[in-house]
């Protein structure tokens, strides 16, 4: 079974009808063109080999909270709005020089190769994460047209050396990349908030003095045996300025309260079946200060349900712990919200709006 290069096929065909098109008769172009063809098809064929290491940036961008929103849409809904979204982003990647590697559900993953040294790949990379994040509201007008919820994307980046090979057998075979830093990669998109960019420390080395990131965070990394730096992605100043758009309102005003609050930690993608008891000591548009009782590893993930009034609790919010500081019986615990649908999303704006 022959298995090509699709992006690189379908640039060279291109190239090869336009080279044509101006030139002699119909004939001897069509007999020219299948021998182009042919030649074509040759070299982008992918055959099986022992792999090779190379230099190069990877990219993971997944859509926040599109799992469970799934359950609620229909199955064409979830065809329209994914095709729009990989088609956005496909075109910028392919814009900035990017490869795809290959579509996970929602998820992304994409490569740019050294070809014109770590620093010029570097800059395409993080110019096309913040065109990917502001292309963001592009995919949401559409989702707004069926009805949907706000779709938010993460992103993670890192640079370092992976092997590159074709694996599998003569039935099916597929290019994919192997190493520490596709892993990395991985890791810090699950790191990231709605809307963010995460990009790791060597990622951060290779980019010179062209960019401004936020707070670095060192954070433990399932598979990794030292912890990592991380650092957020604000903006970049060459080849052009750009800064990552703010989704998740995170300056919005944050109210003193002492309401009821139940949640449960996720193990990765599986919510754990403990419930646990804490009180919610502030709360704002995009997140809440929990008072609990148990301790919590800074980076967890939750789902939680809060009791805003006796007759009114908001159910089945996602969030992550930014903040975690013990004080005496209880752990103080900031918590960032990562997937809330709109209707929630308003009920708690509406509920702070009242209390400013």
């Amino acid at each position: 079974m022959k298995i090509l290069n699709k992006q690189k096929l379908e640039k060279e065909i291109s190239s090869l009808f336009k080279q044509l098109e101006s030139e002699g008769s119909a004939q001897l172009n069509a007999e020219r063109f299948n021998a182009g063809l042919t030649q074509i098809f040759e070299k982008s064929e992918l055959t099986l080999s022992g792999g090779d290491s190379k230099l190069v940036s990877v990219l993971f961008a997944d859509l926040r909270g599109f799992t469970s929103m799934v359950e609620k849409i229909s199955s064409a809904d979830i065809t329209t709005i994914l095709n729009e979204f990989f088609s956005t982003m496909v075109e910028i990647i392919d814009k900035h020089g990017g490869h795809i590697n290959k579509f996970m559900g929602d998820s992304i993953f994409a490569f740019f190769e050294d070809t014109k040294g770590a620093k010029t790949s570097v800059l395409n990379i993080l110019q096309c994460a913040i065109e990917m994040q502001i292309a963001m509201d592009k995919v949401n007008q559409k989702s707004e047209e069926l009805g949907i919820d706000t779709l938010y994307m993460g992103i993670g980046v890192d640079t370092g050396s992976v092997i590159s090979s074709v694996l599998g057998s003569s039935i099916y075979r597929e290019f994919t990349m192997i190493g520490p830093t596709v892993n990395l990669a991985s890791r810090i998109e699950g790191y990231t908030l709605r809307g963010q960019v995460l990009i790791s420390e060597n990622t951060r080395k290779h980019a010179g003095i062209f960019f401004e990131t936020g707070i670095e965070n060192e954070v433990s990394a399932k598979g990794m045996k030292q912890p990592i730096r991380i650092y957020e992605l604000l903006s970049i100043k060459f080849p052009e300025n750009l800064q990552v758009p703010i989704r998740d309102n995170r300056k919005a005003p944050r109210i003193e309260i002492n309401i009821p609050v139940s949640y449960q930690l996720l193990d990765g993608k599986s919510v754990l079946p403990e419930v646990l008891e804490g009180h919610i000591v502030d709360i704002s548009y995009g997140g809440v200060m929990i008072s609990a009782p148990e301790y919590m590893n800074k980076f967890s993930n939750i789902k939680m349900d809060i009791k805003l009034s006796p007759l009114s609790t908001v159910q089945e919010i996602y969030a992550k712990a930014l903040y975690v500081q013990n004080k005496g019986d209880v752990t103080e615990i900031g918590m960032a919200f990562t997937i809330i649908d709109d209707c929630t999303s308003a009920a708690i704006k509406s509920f702070v709006d009242n209390l400013v």
